[in-house]
């Protein structure tokens, strides 16, 4: 086998972002004290299923779906990620009759795979970040085949703000219209 064969990708780029997203998405859950899990078929655009022991005041063992993106590029700039959804992706985001709460995370990574990581014997480092956005009750997009939705830059997905949203969710509470950390306490 030449040195040449080597270099190639075991899979495209796309397969790549999925696995990425994935995997950063398991570890803040597994830091969080959550398991994951993946429905067997994606009917409803959720990838994930987080859930958690947490006891609320109204619900117990409380799960959130989570669809999940992979954005390649820089680092966040400015106040807020756009991200563009097909429009059955959103639809299915932004139903107010689902029983768990349903987010959009969007993992932003550097645009060559190579730089996704920094590992060395002291830590494993996944770059760059990944942020969050709840469109419960957004409004409904006719005639359209995708939609733009924007992703406050103080949303970023990381396993306290995943405890704080399992909180929310097992006292009965909405992550509707909830940005930034300071409003998941």
């Amino acid at each position: 086998m030449s040195s040449a064969s080597l270099l190639r990708p075991f899979s495209d780029i796309s397969a790549r972002q999925e696995a990425f997203s994935r995997a950063y998405i398991r570890a803040v859950a597994a830091v969080a004290g959550c398991t994951v899990a993946t429905p067997e078929t994606d009917n409803d655009k959720v990838d994930w299923m987080i859930s958690s022991r947490v006891r609320g005041t109204k619900f117990t063992k409380p799960q959130i779906n989570l669809q999940a993106k992979c954005l390649l590029g820089g680092a966040a700039e400015g106040e807020r990620i756009s991200y563009s959804l097909d429009i059955d992706t959103y639809d299915n985001l932004r139903d107010q009759q689902v029983t768990n709460p349903r987010i959009l995370v969007v993992v932003l990574a550097p645009i060559h795979p190579e730089d996704w990581i920094i590992q060395d014997e002291a830590q494993l480092v996944l770059k760059h970040c990944a942020y969050w956005l709840s469109l419960k009750g957004e409004p409904d997009v006719p005639n359209s085949a995708s939609k733009t939705v924007y992703l406050p830059r103080l949303n970023i997905f990381t396993p306290k703000v995943l405890q704080a949203m399992m909180s929310r969710t097992s006292n009965g509470e909405d992550l509707a219209g909830v940005s930034g950390v300071e409003e998941l306490k």
